[in-house]
């Protein structure tokens, strides 16, 4: 049990960090201070190695008993090494290597979140029914590195005074277009899993649904609905243009993003469904 509540609370650094990456392709490159790419893509990468490290350390203390296995270690590891090596050629003039570790990079973050999507099948069923559970761990995944990447974006601007709006407002479409998709598809998945023959999950939706887990079930639909309205407002300050302000209420969606992710988890720990 505390193996498995350590393993479901570190997956959200590896939901930071290849949703972070996959992020960082919305700003134009060439339009922009290397910097931003520099100094963003060190955060995630430390994302990354976190998750790494977590995964390592839960699969050589607790072995398959936390949902880890080697090949989801190997996965992470791979993805932490192919981050890196992005990272770095963004200190050198190497575009073209660039350019391939980049998608390289991007593939083997959603495979090791698929993998460990993969992880929470309960054994005596298909691997087949771990496609809600990666689903949603991908669409969750953008949605947080969307979240933390507007927030950073819109704090460059205070570097750079004379940044024109068109990033910002590309952030804005991408993470207003990422909550939406992780609705539709977590819900999605929860449909598939509650009419899955047999019913499985039966349980885990009574508990979900029940007096003791109910309130967080509203929490997390209640982020997602204070997300999409902290993104309108976001919309209308830059209409003005107030770019500080939008930054301010980035930096309240990518809290308000984090807090939903987190009440996710829980009550994938305690109820076995992917919310």
């Amino acid at each position: 049990m505390e193996a498995h509540f350590a393993h479901t609370y570190v997956i959200l650094f590896g939901k930071l960090a290849v949703g972070g990456l996959l992020s960082l392709a919305v700003p134009p490159f060439f339009e922009m201070e290397r910097g931003f790419y520099k100094s963003t893509g060190a955060v995630f990468v430390a994302m990354a190695y976190l998750m790494a490290a977590g995964e390592a350390y839960l699969y050589l203390r607790y072995g398959e008993r936390a949902n880890v296995t080697l090949v989801s270690v190997t996965g992470w590891l791979l993805f932490a090494a192919l981050f890196s090596a992005y990272l770095f050629t963004l200190f050198v003039e190497r575009p073209l290597l660039r350019a391939r570790l980049f998608p390289a990079a991007v593939a083997a973050g959603f495979l090791a979140l698929v993998v460990t999507g993969l992880g929470y099948v309960p054994t005596e069923i298909t691997r087949v029914a771990g496609i809600p559970f990666a689903a949603s761990m991908a669409v969750g995944a953008a949605t947080t590195g969307a979240a933390v990447t507007g927030m950073l974006l819109g704090h460059w601007y205070l570097i750079d005074t004379g940044l024109d709006l068109m990033p910002l407002k590309r952030m804005l479409v991408f993470c207003r277009a990422c909550v939406r998709l992780e609705i539709i598809v977590v819900v999605a998945a929860a449909l598939t899993m509650w009419v899955w023959p047999g019913r499985p999950w039966a349980e885990g939706f009574e508990l979900v649904f029940g007096e003791r887990f109910f309130l967080l079930f509203v929490a997390r639909v209640s982020a997602w609905m204070l997300a999409l309205f902290l993104l309108f407002l976001i919309h209308r300050t830059l209409a003005i243009p107030q770019t500080m302000a939008a930054t301010g209420l980035f930096y309240v969606q990518a809290l308000v993003v984090a807090v939903g992710e987190i009440c996710g988890h829980w009550l994938l720990f305690r109820t076995g469904i992917p919310l």
